[in-house]
């Protein structure tokens, strides 16, 4: 007998407000570069970091690379200087399910405070042009009308006049705001209106079997991708496919069926969607939740409590067996029509 078991505990947090982030302007602040493994970000001239330029993680602490060891000081004196005005951002991470909770959140009024001649600036280990060659990046910043030369980082600590600091409209593991809906939603209407929708798909399933590294993996994934075709779903990869056809299939779908991953996240761009998740664990990363909650989502999420932890694999940071797979896909799919 196959158990499969609902998720109903979360890791973290899913409050959803409907107020607006708030916006600061930050005056004579110190910019320290990124620097992997050492310290970077915004701070005032005595050490202390800008709250509302950090991402916290379940809104709890500040990452440990963004504040000075006990009685650090910045030497403000040594600092080059900047009288402009600039938009922070905070960091621009590639990887697209931090891209998606951690970057464009802080995008949500970029185009009511940025004029014609205000950068933007962010940190991160990337130049410009490398961002904007990350082709899913590339879409969603000219989806905002933004481009190479709206962006800018410094090379060396930089003290600067005036920085206008959105605080973030999605807090990861903890809370989401209207506005990051609603951002992500414009964004998904331009594209489906340049590009058009002209199918429909009764069933799409998300596979990972062709992943050469992740988070996590099923290692006998591909005996649910086998039942999932049977039935007569579509069977998709997400790592093959660009972010408009990424969107455009999810827009389609009556049902989507995956095990979890960020490519769930494409959900926010698109109308409410249907969603049955194969979960690997008995808690939810509760990013799925806000994103499920902000964009009214109906969403389930279930774990076979038979699943079993292998050793690490090369490429992946877990690995899963999965048995009685055949069975575990029979249920979700009933499940997914009911």
């Amino acid at each position: 007998m196959i158990s499969l078991q609902r998720c109903t505990i979360l890791w973290g947090s899913a409050d959803i407000h409907d107020d607006d982030p708030q916006v600061r302007i930050v005056d004579n602040c110190v910019y320290l570069p990124y620097s992997h493994g050492g310290v970077w970000g915004l701070f005032s001239s005595d050490g202390r970091p800008v709250l509302e330029a950090i991402d916290f993680r379940e809104g709890v602490h500040v990452p440990g690379d963004q504040r000075l060891p006990d009685g650090g000081r910045i030497d403000v004196a040594a600092a080059e200087g900047s009288d402009s005005t600039y938009i922070y951002v905070g960091r621009v991470n590639f990887h697209y399910g931090h891209f998606l909770v951690n970057t464009l959140p802080r995008f949500w009024n970029i185009s009511k405070i940025k004029t014609p001649n205000t950068k933007i600036l962010y940190h991160g280990p990337m130049s410009v042009e490398q961002i904007f060659s990350t082709p899913y990046v590339n879409t969603i910043f000219s989806m905002l009308g933004l481009a190479p030369r709206d962006f800018v980082r410094f090379a060396s600590p930089t003290k600067i006049k005036h920085v206008v600091v959105p605080k973030t409209s999605f807090e990861e593991q903890r809370a989401g705001f209207a506005k990051y809906k609603t951002l992500c939603y414009d964004i998904g209407r331009r594209i489906s209106h340049n590009k058009g929708l002209s199918e429909n798909i009764e069933t799409l399933y998300f596979s990972k079997t062709r992943l050469k590294s992740a988070v996590g993996i099923i290692t006998n994934e591909i005996e649910v991708e086998e039942y999932m075709r049977e039935k007569g779903a579509r069977i998709v990869y997400p790592e093959q496919l660009s972010f408009e056809e990424q969107l455009q299939l999810m827009s389609a779908a009556d049902n989507i069926i995956a095990s979890a991953g960020s490519f769930l996240h494409t959900s926010i761009f698109c109308p409410p969607r249907n969603i049955t998740c194969l979960n690997v664990t008995e808690q939810i990363n509760s990013n799925y939740t806000i994103i499920d909650r902000l964009n009214r989502n109906s969403a389930g999420y279930y774990y076979p409590t038979a699943m079993q932890v292998l050793p690490q694999q090369d490429g992946y940071l877990t690995a899963r067996y999965l048995p009685e797979a055949r069975a575990v896909a029979e249920k979700l799919f009933e499940i997914s029509k009911s």
